[in-house]
């Protein structure tokens, strides 16, 4: 029930989105471009997402990207070129004995990938809807390992201290040993039954598993041993629907110094101490995506696409954009001295670092974007729900 009730949520946030969309026939504001942000080459990822609510996403390590599509292929490419390396389809591994008892996804079936792709310890990671974690050669795309968890993987393995640490929809997190896939321990947070179809990515830092969860609550595990250090509320269920009580901290946690930064839906964003949780600043924003940090700037976009600069030692408002209110946005990304947004109908929005103007537009493709692009020192790198991977690059 939990699992059809995600689902709903997710759509009635879309219909909302949606409905204030076509109500206030929304326009994009005009933009002259002062920059011209080169693509330098194109190719694309089986189907990618599709219509599909799915966090996975592409990333960069050192010359190579690394990509995914929902259906199970994941493949490796030159940074400079485009050029493949390798391609291995996770529906269809290399046969033998070894996989003749292997579960009906080997048969040709939808691996649903959704959780991904991490990278740790010489080894990608990834999880799917089905409740599967691979690990897989970033040299060869060989499978390495592939071990069931409990419940639906959703958001991108976290890695580090020796583990693999996967949050599920069911809310559980479950650590594994990154070279065999060995469950270490396994920690249990409960959820509401209603929540947004989406988890927040864990991040491990300094000893510890930091989560988000879907009731609102932010909290850390001693990543050694899978006992709970503390857990904040940051998000109180309020309203008289189920939708207005949605409370998700679906956007992954950012350390900053001894402070962890959290943003809840509909709820707040707040700064946590590192060792006790004790709030350090709190500020009016709500948000189910990720944030992005640079220098001592946060960079978000809250539920009703308004896009903020604020300093991330105390929160204190830096700029605020509020051209693409009520668009459907991703993420936000630093690359170089912009910040870039994608959109649902496949545009690009590049915003100035220092004030938040726009300086550019691009059109990619119609399918439209969910998650944010991932950048490099060089490059900023983009993929479109029907799998269409963009590298872009400015002077």
């Amino acid at each position: 029930m939990r699992l059809q009730l995600k689902y709903i949520a997710s759509l009635l946030l879309l219909l909302v989105v949606a409905g204030c969309s076509n109500k206030e026939e929304l326009v994009l504001p005009a933009v002259q471009n002062s920059i011209k942000p080169a693509v330098v080459w194109k190719t694309s990822i089986g189907n990618g997402v599709e219509h599909f609510e799915s966090s996975l996403e592409p990333i960069i390590i050192e010359q190579t990207v690394f990509a995914a599509s929902r259906e199970g292929i994941v493949a490796a490419y030159d940074l400079s070129t485009g050029k493949r390396k390798w391609q291995f389809d996770l529906r269809k591994p290399d046969g033998g004995s070894a996989w003749q008892n292997i579960s009906s996804l080997w048969s040709g079936g939808n691996a649903r990938i959704s959780g991904g792709i991490s990278f740790g310890y010489d080894k990608l990671f990834l999880g799917t809807e089905n409740g599967e974690v691979f690990a897989l050669s970033p040299q060869t795309g060989e499978l390495l390992w592939r071990v069931e968890v409990k419940g639906e993987v959703l958001a991108k393995p976290a890695v580090g201290e020796g583990l693999v640490v996967v949050a599920t929809g069911a809310g559980t997190l479950i650590a594994l040993h990154p070279d065999s896939g060995e469950q270490r321990w396994e920690f249990e947070n409960e959820q509401p039954a209603l929540t947004l179809r989406g988890v927040g990515e864990p991040v491990i830092h300094a000893g510890g598993v930091i989560y988000g969860s879907g009731s609102g609550h932010v909290g850390v595990v001693i990543a050694d041993r899978g006992y709970q250090a503390w857990e904040e509320q940051i998000a109180v269920p309020t309203g008289s629907t189920d939708l207005s009580r949605l409370a998700d901290v679906d956007a992954s946690p950012i350390v900053v110094g001894n402070a962890i930064i959290a943003i809840g839906y509909n709820g707040e964003l707040v700064a946590l101490e590192m060792r006790s949780g004790k709030a350090l600043w709190k500020r009016d924003f709500s948000s189910f995506r990720n944030m992005a940090l640079a220098d001592d700037s946060l960079y978000l976009v809250d539920s009703e696409g308004r896009i903020a600069a604020l300093d991330s030692s105390n929160g204190a408002e830096r700029w605020t954009q509020y051209g693409l209110h009520k668009h459907f946005l991703t993420g936000a990304t630093v690359y170089k001295n912009y910040i870039v947004i994608g959109d649902n109908q496949g545009n690009l929005h590049w915003l100035d670092r220092s004030n938040g103007s726009f300086v550019a537009r691009q059109s990619m493709d119609s399918s439209g974007f969910y998650t944010e692009a991932v950048a490099s020192e060089q490059y900023l790198l983009v993929q479109s729900r029907n799998g269409e991977l963009v590298l872009l690059q400015t002077p």
